[in-house]
């Protein structure tokens, strides 16, 4: 057979294209592989997003505890009679919230006295110029010279600097959660108020 007949017959072979876009069209196999990929993005977002807040409201939770534990101490009296220190009220905080608590610089305690709950205002605030308030006083001070004495009302503030959030949402967190922010991260706090009671 020659060049030129072996090139027309060639040519006029027919490719039945119809028939092969119907069997592509109708072909099934790898589909759930293919929901699965367009689903597995927005699942592992809202995962995500009920953990980290599920995490958020458990660390609230503690904090509250903490600042509850550790003021019955000033309320009762008995951090006053025992002769406590700043730092070691901190560190009856620590005790009662190190199970999800970092008790480091991201911990601030605040405790500030009245002789009447009108004298308590304003709470000191946790954020100042995009950083945590400092608590005042040295660590080595008497919990008197923030408590006061006996009958006296008293509040005790926790300020948290919670990074979690922060590490997996980044600017998108600060659209869903109402938590002040410090230098980029949420900070988490907790207070209780009291009159200490006539211990003396």
């Amino acid at each position: 057979m020659s060049a030129f007949a072996r090139l027309r017959r060639l040519l006029s072979i027919r490719v039945p294209l119809g028939g092969t876009v119907r069997r592509f069209g109708s072909d099934t196999r790898g589909t759930t592989a293919i929901e699965f990929g367009m689903v597995i993005g927005p699942f592992l977002v809202l995962v995500l997003g009920i953990t980290t807040i599920g995490i958020q409201f458990l660390t609230s939770h503690y904090l509250e505890y903490g600042v509850e534990a550790a003021g019955r101490k000033l309320r009762t009296g008995e951090a006053q009679k025992a002769g406590m220190t700043l730092n070691g009220f901190r560190q009856l905080f620590c005790e009662e919230t190190s199970v999800i608590l970092a008790c480091d610089t991201r911990l601030v305690i605040h405790i500030k006295s009245s002789a009447t709950f009108a004298g308590l205002m304003p709470v000191p605030a946790c954020v100042t110029n995009g950083a945590l308030t400092p608590s005042t006083g040295s660590g080595g001070d008497s919990i008197r010279t923030k408590s006061g004495g006996a009958s006296n009302t008293v509040v005790v503030t926790a300020c948290y600097d919670w990074e979690f959030g922060r590490a997996l949402w980044g600017r998108i967190w600060d659209l869903i959660s109402p938590m002040p922010t410090a230098q980029g991260k949420t900070v988490l706090s907790a207070a209780t108020a009291f009159r200490s009671e006539p211990f003396e």
